[in-house]
């Protein structure tokens, strides 16, 4: 799981937000405001929904959301 596929509180819509990860384990999105993701796994401030650590998650699959794509990883073909 890349993006995450929890719902919206309120719309009803995938959430699809990037997925980040917990030296805990815990992985979930972070959202604008706390509990707008039916699987917010933390605080506008970054603390962990499980087990309060702050600041303490990193990005799941950065390359595959386009943070780490460089030229050299993925050419472009004339």
């Amino acid at each position: 799981m890349i993006r995450c596929d929890g719902t919206r509180n309120g719309y009803q819509l995938l959430c699809n937000g990037s997925l980040y990860k917990c030296v805990c384990g815990h992985v979930g999105c972070k959202q604008s405001k706390d509990g707008m993701c039916s699987k917010q796994g933390f605080s506008v401030l970054g603390k962990c929904t499980a087990c309060g650590e702050t600041g303490k998650a990193e990005l799941v699959a950065p390359e595959a959301v386009g943070f780490l794509r460089t030229l050299m990883q993925d050419p472009q073909v004339a």
